[in-house]
């Protein structure tokens, strides 16, 4: 699955957020995008996804313009999880990841055997198997999350979105669905793009990331040449020292002591 946008301006009612921005989905990996509040990240990925219009410049998946593909057949290769979703408090998990299947459905079809394996597959891979009968309601949040993702899960995407996935999250389940997205993505071969808060998620996480600062690409590439005391301080205005630990692959952010 390849997704590159060219030149972007995006923005909301005629005022542009983003502009000639240039950023390409790479196929089978995990991303992520970070940056200020306010910086232009989920502006982006909801340009990626269709879930914003963008006003000018391209984007095209796998050749084809964005703006072509009929509304079921991008959600069979594209899967998104916005952060905020919501669903009727009585629904039972396995109805909701059931519509998981819809873009693959005709209108008056029911779930065949087909289905309700990939919605059993779907829930096993995220852990909710056991929560199937349970009511949405009666779910943690970091169950919740999980049952989303299941949910996209069941369209079988190439490449899942997620725009700050561990938002609301305690430590706990922040570590538990970055621990999710690298099964994802290396037990099933999905290629992931994230919009993340947390650097140092970003850092342990991560194939790719992409920077943006007032609503341009400030940097983008592998995780350790990408996050560095310069960029820390250009784009986040804070000081810090990027500690390389004997015995773990990836860094550690160190902030310096406030004066």
């Amino acid at each position: 699955m390849d997704i590159k946008g060219q030149k972007l301006k995006i923005g909301y009612g005629g005022h542009p957020v983003v502009e000639n921005l240039s950023i390409s989905v790479r196929p089978g990996v995990i991303t992520s995008i970070i940056g200020p509040n306010g910086s232009g990240k989920s502006t982006v990925l909801k340009a990626l996804t269709r879930l914003l219009a963008y006003q000018s410049g391209t984007i095209c998946v796998n050749g084809k313009d964005l703006r072509k593909f009929a509304a079921k057949e991008f959600a069979k290769v594209v899967g998104v999880l916005p952060q905020m979703h919501s669903a009727p408090p009585d629904f039972m998990v396995k109805e909701l990841v059931g519509y998981g299947r819809v873009p693959h459905q005709k209108w008056y079809a029911k779930n065949d055997n087909e289905d309700r394996r990939i919605i059993e597959w779907a829930m096993k891979a995220t852990g909710v198997w056991e929560l199937r009968d349970k009511c949405i309601n009666e779910c943690s949040g970091g169950e919740c999350q999980r049952v989303w993702i299941a949910t996209v899960l069941a369209q079988q995407p190439e490449v899942l979105f997620l725009d700050e996935p561990t938002t609301y999250l305690d430590i706990s389940h922040q570590l538990e669905m970055m621990q999710l997205v690298k099964k994802l993505n290396k037990e099933n071969g999905i290629g992931v793009v994230m919009v993340l808060h947390d650097l140092s998620q970003a850092l342990e996480v991560s194939d790719w990331i992409v920077v943006i600062k007032d609503g341009e690409k400030y940097d983008e590439g592998a995780p350790e040449d990408v996050i560095t005391s310069k960029m820390m301080k250009d784009v986040y205005d804070v000081d810090c020292d990027i500690l390389h630990v004997p015995g773990r692959n990836k860094p550690l952010i160190a902030f310096r002591e406030l004066a």
